[in-house]
């Protein structure tokens, strides 16, 4: 299934004003679908501020960028980097292990290189798979999310 993808028109590129509000339905959707079982109630209210489309917008007007992946003029995944760490990377679970991750990935690192993310961790694995490994035990932020540190190798 992942060549069907790359040969449909996989388009990645920085984000256009008008995708803001379908970039945060899209991270979180996919957060309610995969991740917020492995929070607490807090975390999960804490992640849907940071998600919410004022938030990504407001981090991309201090100097963070974010991508998306689109295929047929829809937005199936988002990425966020500020400083090199990753703020937001998700993919619509049904276009998951498909290389979109990647792609966008690949996409920021022509930008500058990504090192560092706060992954969740149902995502530990995959974040693994794109060359990044755990430099912490488990931490919850000091508004209830929980996360794994993890470094670029």
């Amino acid at each position: 299934m992942a060549a069907r993808v790359t040969k449909m028109a996989l388009e990645i590129r920085l984000i256009q004003a008008a995708e803001y509000p379908r970039a945060s339905e899209v991270v979180l959707s996919t957060f309610q679908h995969l991740a917020a079982q492995y929070q607490s109630a807090a975390g999960v209210k804490a992640f849907a501020e940071v998600a919410t489309t004022d938030a990504i917008v407001a981090r991309d007007a201090d100097g963070a960028q974010t991508w998306v992946a689109v295929i047929q003029d829809t937005i199936i995944g988002v990425l966020q980097v500020k400083v090199q760490h990753i703020a937001l990377l998700f993919v619509l679970p049904e276009m998951q292990s498909r290389g979109v991750g990647r792609a966008l990935l690949k996409a920021a690192d022509t930008q500058l290189r990504v090192e560092t993310v706060n992954a969740s961790a149902n995502s530990v694995s995959a974040y693994m798979r794109y060359g990044f490994m755990p430099c912490g035990a488990e931490q919850t932020s000091p508004d209830g999310i929980r996360y794994v540190p993890m470094q670029r190798m």
